[in-house]
């Protein structure tokens, strides 16, 4: 059985991150969807959850629940005489179920941490606590540490502190609540917690349906209380689930029920104002993989760029020769007749054996930075791994007239975090980049990438992908901001993955996000849309459907997939490129806005 590993985020790489986190994350466009929810006896007092059960915890008995089915696994129930008195809360890491257990309210108070195989729900390990001050009431693994939660109780409670503890299990640091969610929790107290997605701790107290949303400031002191989020449970102990990012477990203590939930944000399905009709080109494929050996692109051209240069488009591609290498070529054409290209390739070649593009240089992406200098970013093949954990980086050329291109170093400019648990953990491949005006006038670079969080051997959770976000000041470093969208579980075109974005910043200053989907609809790509006011969070519309602009169709070219779409402004048109079947081994199709 696969189980999640909670490992940590690494998202605040310096000061300038920190800030741009706090200025266009505003925890107040959160919102909490409720997905399902399951009547189960033991959800008493919290729920734990790895990639394929989630497990019911009360105070001295936890079952183990099939995510699927909610049918009963394994259960567990402390024997007479047991120190086990009162289970609060716990997480799941590589097979073991760490549980947090205290013997309150009796005193003096005694705290442990209880392991139990996840296989069996057999107790394999005690850890006993010297700190008696307060009850343990929660456990989490972030940033290669552990984070317990000590609650006070009654008048106490303002002592309610949270702690954290290196491998060695030696506290490092220590941090308080603010007045604002201390009065949410009495009276009572902290009840539970875990860290989200990009790095914010969600905490509960016992008795609310909301749920607290913290960052915890890198020196010891107090956390600070970014929202207060209405959710459908009823306080009690909390599990975010690392093997599909965005996914949420809590309980109904009164009513013993498991709820699940998606995060989401207020935005989300508001209507859309800009809708887009695509009418396909009938000479499609417009630029198909050429014959003949020796040729970069005799078996796939993928991934289209399009740049206008004068009257003609330059579309940058992906191109596979019959070797099994991928490089990036330009084919060039009129505007008014694109079924007539001139081709160029490969702009240069891949990076040496071992490297992260030793095998693929794909997804190209041509900016140009100034007057003399352009950035073409690309997405590497290492060679080995599969699905997107064989795409190691994101590569960059550079070039001084946006013809000659030379490779920038062997190292990606933006590569996988390497930390389960992360939106990039095991792969990324690239997107779009873009120099973003601010509200303050200022100005920043945005890198919309794809992030690969997981892999598994079911279909959802070996495509799993999601959309992130980078800024920088160079377009050369980058600071990884999070993930800014999610598959959306509730409509089957995009209900396993979202990758590949382009994203359009218009005069007035919002944004047009196109990009892939997958879904159990077709199993494989379509193309979707989605308008933002931040560039942060995104509206996909009010109903099934109404950002769904290209479906595969046809007996043809594009009968299995339709992926990476490149948009750009054709008189009062969009016209729009992207690839077909396999991932462009029938070539490049394009489609104009109705």
């Amino acid at each position: 059985m696969k189980t999640t590993r909670f490992l940590a985020q690494r998202l605040f790489n310096s000061f300038l991150t920190l800030f741009l986190f706090a200025s266009i994350c505003d925890a107040a466009e959160i919102s909490i969807q409720e997905l399902q929810r399951v009547h189960i006896p033991e959800a008493h007092q919290a729920v734990a959850v790895d990639s394929s059960s989630f497990y019911a915890i009360a105070s001295r008995s936890i079952a183990k629940y099939d995510k699927e089915t909610s049918k009963k696994i394994e259960e567990w129930s402390a024997p007479d005489g047991s120190h086990i008195l009162h289970l609060n809360s716990g997480v799941v890491l590589e097979g073991k179920l760490h549980c947090a257990n205290s013997n309150w309210p009796s005193s003096p108070l005694e705290n442990t941490i209880e392991v139990f195989s996840t296989d069996t729900l057999t107790h394999v390990a005690t850890r006993k606590f010297d700190v008696t001050e307060g009850a343990i009431n929660w456990i989490e693994r972030y940033q290669d540490a552990w984070w317990v939660a000590f609650a006070f109780y009654g008048d106490e409670v303002n002592q309610t502190f949270l702690a954290r503890y290196n491998n060695d299990w030696k506290e490092t640091g220590r941090w308080h609540f603010p007045k604002s969610v201390l009065q949410r929790f009495r009276p009572n107290s902290n009840s539970g917690g875990a860290f989200g997605p990009n790095g914010r701790l969600f905490v509960t107290g016992h008795d609310h349906a909301e749920l607290y949303v913290m960052k915890v400031p890198e020196q010891s002191g107090e956390l600070k209380h970014l929202s207060t989020v209405s959710a459908p449970i009823a306080g009690q102990g909390i599990a975010w689930d690392r093997s599909d990012i965005g996914t949420l477990y809590g309980i109904v203590r009164k009513t013993k029920e498991v709820v699940k939930m998606r995060l989401s944000n207020s935005e989300a399905y508001a209507k859309l104002k800009q809708p887009v009709e695509w009418i396909r080109d009938e000479n499609n494929p417009i630029l198909p993989p050429r014959q003949g050996m020796g040729v970069f692109d005799s078996t796939r051209c993928m991934n289209p760029w399009v740049l206008r240069s004068g009257d003609s488009y330059n579309v940058y591609y992906g191109g596979g020769s019959d070797r099994g290498k991928h490089t990036i070529g330009v084919a060039t054409a009129p505007v008014d007749d694109l079924t007539h290209w001139e081709r160029q390739g490969p702009l240069f070649k891949n990076g040496p054996a071992g490297s992260f593009d030793a095998a693929w240089c794909v997804l190209p992406h041509v900016v140009k930075m100034d007057d003399s200098q352009w950035h073409l970013y690309y997405t590497g093949n290492a060679g080995r791994g599969s699905g997107l954990s064989a795409f190691p980086g994101i590569g960059l050329a550079t070039s001084q007239d946006g013809l000659n291109w030379t490779r920038h170093g062997d190292t990606p400019v933006l590569a996988p975090s390497g930390q389960l648990g992360d939106p990039d953990a095991i792969g990324v491949a690239g997107g779009s980049v873009l120099r973003v005006t601010q509200s303050d006038g200022t100005q920043q670079w945005r890198f919309y990438y794809t992030g690969c969080p997981t892999t598994g051997e079911r279909h959802d959770l070996n495509q799993q992908k999601v959309i992130c976000l980078a800024v920088s000041e160079d377009g050369v470093t980058w600071h990884k901001q999070g993930a800014v969208m999610l598959r959306d579980p509730n409509r089957s075109y995009e209900d396993i993955a979202v990758a590949g974005p382009v994203v359009h910043q218009q005069e007035d200053g919002t944004f047009r996000m196109w990009y892939s989907a997958i879904g159990s609809r077709w199993g494989y790509y379509s193309i979707c849309y989605a308008e933002s006011t931040d560039g942060i969070h995104w509206r996909r519309g009010r109903n099934d459907g109404d950002n769904l602009q290209l479906t595969p169709t046809g007996t043809g070219w594009e009968k299995q997939m339709v992926e990476y779409p490149t948009v750009i402004r054709e008189g009062n048109h969009l016209r729009l490129f992207y690839c077909g079947n396999s991932y462009g081994r029938t070539g490049i199709g394009t489609a104009v806005s109705k």
